[in-house]
C-alpha cells in the first residue's frame, strides 16, 4: 500500500518569513502552486496561501500573512490518514516533514487522484485494499477491530436470469442499503470482491455480531428490481489487544481476521444460517 511518501512533490519551492507578500505571489504563480512552505534556517515555521496573499498588500512581510500552525505529516503517513487530517482541517495540502525539515508537499488533487484507484468504480465504495490498511491502522492504535464479511446468496443466478446490466444495478444497490445501517467513523464499508462485501469496525464484538444481523435482514427485506430475490451470509471474527505490534505482524492479523470471517460466510451460506460468529480471538504479540 501507498504512503504519503510515494506519491509527494519533493521539488519544494519554499520562502522565508522575512520576504514580501509579493514575491509569494511572484513564485506561486510562476510554479503554479498554491502555497509555499516557510522556512527558517531549514526548518519549518509556517505556511502561506494563495488566500493569505489575496488577502494582502505586497509590500507586508510572509510572516505577517502566514500562518504559524500547520498541519503535517510523515513520509509513512498512509494516503488515508492523510486524507482524513485534510478533511478535519478543510485543507488543500499537507507538509512532509523530517525532523523538522521539510521534505515535500502533498496536495488534496494529487491525493485524491491516487486514492481514485482504491475506490469500485461501480458501486463507490472502497476496494479490499481500503478494509486491508484501516484494519491495520485501528489494530496499530491498540483498538479493538471486528471484521464482518457478506457473501450474497446465489447472485450468479441474478446475473444468469436478468442479464449483467441489472446486474450491476443491484451490486449498487446492495451498496447503498449496506451504506445505510453503517455509521461514520466506527464501520468502514468495501466491495471486497465480485459480490463479496466486508466491513471492519470498531463496535464491541456483540455489537459487531448485531450489525451483521442487521445488513443481512436489510437486504431481506429491501425490494429489489423485477422482484428477484437478494440475501445474504455474513461471517464474523473480531480480536482485541491491550498493546502494540510492528506494522507487518498487524497487516497478518488483519490477513487472518479477514479469512476467518470469510470461511465463516461461506460455511453460513452452506448451513442455511445467516450470520456465523467464529469466535472472539485474543491477539498476542509474535515471540
Amino acid at each position: 500500500m501507498l504512503s504519503v511518501g510515494d506519491i509527494m512533490a519533493r521539488d519544494l519551492v519554499t520562502i522565508g518569513p522575512d520576504e514580501s507578500i509579493e514575491r509569494a505571489a511572484g513564485l506561486m504563480n510562476r510554479y503554479r502552486v498554491g502555497g509555499l512552505p516557510v522556512v527558517r534556517d531549514g526548518r519549518l515555521v509556517g505556511i502561506i496561501t494563495s488566500r493569505d496573499v489575496r488577502g494582502s498588500h505586497g509590500n507586508r512581510l510572509v510572516v505577517d500573512a502566514m500562518s504559524k500552525q500547520v498541519v503535517v505529516v510523515s513520509e509513512d503517513c498512509s494516503l488515508w490518514e492523510a486524507k482524513e487530517l485534510m478533511e478535519q482541517h478543510g485543507i488543500e495540502r499537507l507538509v512532509v516533514v523530517e525532523d523538522g525539515r521539510p521534505v515535500g508537499v502533498i496536495t488534496k488533487s494529487r491525493l485524491y487522484a491516487e486514492l481514485g484507484k482504491y475506490v469500485d468504480a461501480l458501486t463507490g465504495l472502497h476496494r479490499a485494499e481500503f478494509l486491508q490498511r484501516k484494519a491495520a491502522d485501528l489494530l496499530q492504535q491498540g483498538k479493538e477491530i471486528a471484521i464482518i464479511f457478506l457473501d450474497l446468496d446465489d447472485f450468479g443466478a441474478v446475473d444468469k436470469e436478468l442479464g449483467h446490466v441489472w446486474g450491476d444495478k443491484i451490486l449498487q444497490q446492495v451498496a447503498q442499503v449496506l451504506r445505510g445501517v453503517m455509521e461514520d467513523g466506527v464501520d468502514y464499508l468495501s466491495r471486497y470482491a465480485g459480490d463479496e462485501f466486508a466491513v471492519v469496525t470498531t463496535r464491541s464484538f456483540d455489537e459487531a455480531r448485531k450489525l451483521a444481523w442487521r445488513m443481512v435482514r436489510v437486504l431481506a427485506e429491501e425490494r429489489w428490481p423485477h422482484g428477484v430475490s437478494v440475501t445474504g451470509s455474513a461471517g464474523v471474527a473480531g480480536g482485541r489487544r491491550g498493546y502494540m505490534r510492528e506494522e507487518a505482524n498487524e497487516k497478518w492479523t488483519v490477513a487472518d481476521l479477514i479469512n476467518m470471517a470469510s470461511l465463516a460466510s461461506t460455511r453460513a451460506k452452506k448451513d442455511r444460517k445467516p450470520v456465523i460468529v467464529v469466535g472472539r480471538v485474543e491477539l498476542q504479540e509474535a515471540g
